[in-house]
């Protein structure tokens, strides 16, 4: 394809976006008005999956055997260019992260994309991924073949800056439960094992033990049961915690040193200790190519990327699976104009302003010409899939 010819594509995907501005929009706004935990966006995935039906084009739901996840695919033969929807909010604070933003973004590409393909060889494929702030919904796509024949993978994250390869962190959730003896606190206190005490003496040796974690690691999380009464020996106490490094073998020597700290409670109070954990985000590898295009095509629209600053971290996602398994961006691009963190009252309000949908449309935009330039351009994922090794 000439220059010429990729071009005029560009463009025509740029009036497809502007020509959905209202109702993309509109998605986003109700989406935000209505906050779904992991797992349980059936709003926001039959928001989304309705528009894109209402467009013509075909939609599967329940992908992968996940209920709130859907599919669409336009064109034919290869490469195929996965763009990435996230839609769940979290708890207490809502769409604190922006997914009201993104997912509709990516549904907007899509439609874009699919809008101007005209014969153009390859497929773009928009998968509806749920459950990124818990349960790694893109996992389960993952290891149910959604990825097999993706060649490029890309969404981009809502933020308080424009950073073209921000480093989220790999990260392991870890659930644990004490179990202890109840019994009188006053009368017989003698009798019982208190599992609460357990739990503190857990969090007390974790909070010794983040001095000597380096920097760039996190050990973090809250207690989900405390006991039932004060005039009761807590017989059971639960918490989930975080652990996150940006190097997966340092991670692996965390998660023993973070369970020795539970274990020797539970030998210290005499309870039981019941320790699970959970699925792994893998640490995101940046595709240097395809965020090289993603920055290119921001900057024709009028927004320059940065590089990440050292020592920045931006949390963790399941997007960094992907990225483990095919070539992939995750791009931050600001909100609002200035440094406001995500999953907090301030980024939730942000995230539906005029700035943040002017940001959206921006992302869509941007999106929907990085996967032109994937699908036209073998040149480009060649480098990409040379650089993903």
């Amino acid at each position: 394809m000439t220059a010429v010819d990729l071009a005029a594509r560009k463009a025509r995907a740029i009036e497809r976006v502007d020509a959905r501005a209202a109702a993309l929009d509109d998605l986003a706004l109700r989406i935000h008005a209505h906050p779904e935990l992991a797992f349980e966006e059936r709003f926001a995935s039959a928001t989304l999956a309705d528009y894109v039906a209402s467009q013509g084009a075909a939609v599967s739901r329940g992908t992968g055997g996940l209920e709130t996840a859907f599919m669409s695919e336009s064109g034919r033969g290869s490469p195929t260019v996965a763009i990435l929807a996230e839609y769940d909010a979290l708890p207490g604070i809502g769409h604190a992260c922006g997914h009201n933003l993104m997912g509709t973004a990516s549904v907007a590409a899509y439609l874009a994309v699919r809008d101007v393909l005209d014969g153009l060889p390859g497929r773009v494929r928009l998968l509806g991924t749920p459950a990124e702030e818990r349960g790694n919904g893109k996992v389960t796509l993952i290891r149910a073949g959604l990825f097999a024949d993706v060649d490029a993978a890309m969404m981009f994250h809502a933020g308080d800056r424009d950073e073209v390869d921000p480093l989220m962190l790999a990260l392991v959730n870890l659930d644990v439960e004490f179990i202890g003896r109840a019994a009188h606190a006053s009368a017989k206190p003698h009798e019982g094992r208190n599992a609460l005490d357990a739990l503190l003496l857990s969090w007390t040796s974790l909070s010794a033990l983040r001095q000597l974690v380096r920097s760039d690691s996190r050990i973090h999380g809250v207690i989900t049961d405390g006991g039932l009464a004060p005039n009761i020996i807590p017989e059971r106490a639960a918490a989930r915690f975080m652990v996150r490094s940006p190097d997966n073998t340092y991670l692996a020597e965390l998660k023993t040193r973070v369970l020795a700290c539970f274990q020797g409670a539970a030998t210290a109070t005499g309870c039981e200790l019941r320790a699970e954990w959970g699925e792994m985000c893998e640490a995101t590898r940046t595709n240097a190519p395809l965020a090289e295009a993603f920055a290119q095509n921001a900057a024709a629209l009028g927004r320059t990327l940065h590089p990440r600053r050292p020592g920045d971290t931006h949390g963790s996602t399941d997007m960094g699976n992907v990225m483990s398994v095919v070539p992939g961006i995750h791009p931050y691009v600001a909100i609002c104009d200035h440094p406001t963190a995500t999953h907090s009252h301030a980024f939730a309000e942000a995230a539906a302003t005029p700035r943040a949908l002017e940001t959206m449309r921006l992302g869509a935009k941007a999106l929907a010409l990085t996967a032109l330039d994937a699908l036209a351009d073998k040149g480009l994922l060649k480098r990409a899939k040379g650089a993903f090794g």
